[in-house]
């Protein structure tokens, strides 16, 4: 299976070219200009809040934002590229593969390489094997977004609440630590198993009023349950009706006490008119928090294939990551790249030589993020084809 989304952002070059620059001399004319000549400000996935561009007061905030934004961006673009060629590395080393058949030195195409390794690896091992997985999720962090946006209006009373947080974001969108009862969802994955009396997406351990998938000697379930799992969920746990408990981990829904650090599972709304920033700034905002969304592992059950014992058990570890990008993680770096194209030819860097020239090394920057998402989408994609696991369309 190969899914192609380079279409949808090979705009960047293009459109970042287009930002006003200043002329530029050669860094070994001008020592005295070189740190701004070079940029040495700008690195993918750099906090570069400290720094100066040189440029007037909104414009300043609006190409800080902007650049803050690119880097979020490519350098969520190179984590998801490690992280999809970690795991399909591991696969394959896991599975007997040498490692020496590497020889690709770019992200991009060591993904791939070792992708197609792990695929030839897996063999006809996966023909038997049922796999059930808990969906991947990613949160957007709203206090990235809100930090970010108070920033973007000068406005130094513009400071993020828990309260904001709560007036900004849509009913029953959010999330959090309830330290009371949780009604809806208890946030669970693959990693942290959480109380439940209800249906677990994931690896229901305990009792099950159903059909569950594996069981213990002494009865007890320890895989998927296709009914009402009580006892603990190795995944998310959705409460049934009128059922409230008390979730060790993130709720989504409603608790009777006020949420400990609250979260918006959707986009929050605009801030204030006091606190509003330029569409822009505003926007590059909404680009950082969404590639800084955090992404829970979902939890797999794999059953069948009793002469697979390493295939499934190197699968169990290494394929909640490869779902994360295929179908969570993948889409939230493509809303990126697009708001970051949208932005672009609004953003100003005239009057600037750091600014003009920082858009040098951020069009490189994306150009590479371009190819790391778009090999790390195609060869996840790939995986779960071997796997029969269809992936979320980009």
């Amino acid at each position: 299976m190969d899914i192609r989304v380079t279409w949808r952002i090979a705009t960047f070059p293009l459109v970042l070219a287009g930002l006003s620059l200043v002329p530029l001399m050669g860094c070994d004319k001008a020592a005295e200009l070189q740190n701004d000549l070079c940029c040495r400000d700008f690195t993918p996935g750099a906090d570069l809040a400290a720094v100066e561009w040189g440029l007037d007061a909104q414009a300043e905030l609006d190409y800080g934002a902007f650049m803050q934004s690119v880097s979020d961006f490519t350098g969520a673009a190179g984590a998801i590229v490690a992280d999809v060629t970690s795991a399909c590395q591991a696969i394959a080393l896991d599975l007997g593969e040498d490692a020496a058949t590497i020889t690709a030195t770019k992200p991009s195409e060591r993904a791939t390489q070792w992708c197609e390794l792990a695929i030839d690896a897996l063999g006809d091992a996966t023909a038997d094997l049922s796999i059930s997985f808990q969906p991947p999720s990613c949160t957007v962090d709203a206090s990235v977004q809100a930090n970010c946006e108070a920033k973007c209006s000068a406005n130094v009373e513009c400071q993020l609440t828990p309260g904001e947080i709560i007036a900004r974001c849509e009913a029953g969108a959010l999330s959090g630590r309830c330290e009371g009862s949780c009604e809806g969802t208890c946030e669970g994955s693959a990693n942290l198993a959480v109380n439940c009396e209800g249906t677990c997406e994931g690896t229901c351990e305990g009792t099950c009023e159903g059909d569950c998938a594996a069981t213990t000697a002494g009865g007890d379930c320890r895989g998927e349950c296709k009914g009402t799992c009580t006892g603990q969920c190795r995944g998310s746990c959705s409460f049934d009706a009128g059922v409230n408990v008390q979730c060790n981990a993130d709720c989504s829904g409603t608790c009777d006490v006020e949420f400990k650090a609250p979260k918006c599972n959707a986009e929050l709304k605009g801030p204030e008119v006091e606190c509003q920033g330029t569409a822009e700034c505003d926007g590059s905002c909404k680009a950082s928090a969404s590639a800084k969304a955090s992404c829970k592992e979902p939890a797999v059950n794999i059953e069948g294939g009793t002469d697979a014992e390493a295939v499934i058990a190197t699968l169990k570890t290494n394929l909640p990551r490869l779902l994360v990008a295929a179908q969570a993680r993948g889409q939230l770096l493509l809303d990126s790249a697009e708001a970051v194209v949208t932005i672009a030819p609004n953003i100003e860097a005239t009057g600037s030589v750091k600014a003009g020239a920082c858009i040098i090394p951020a069009t490189n920057a994306i150009t590479q993020a371009v190819e790391n998402i778009d090999a790390s989408l195609t060869a996840s994609a790939n995986v779960m084809g071997k796997l029969e696991i269809a992936p979320a369309s980009p």
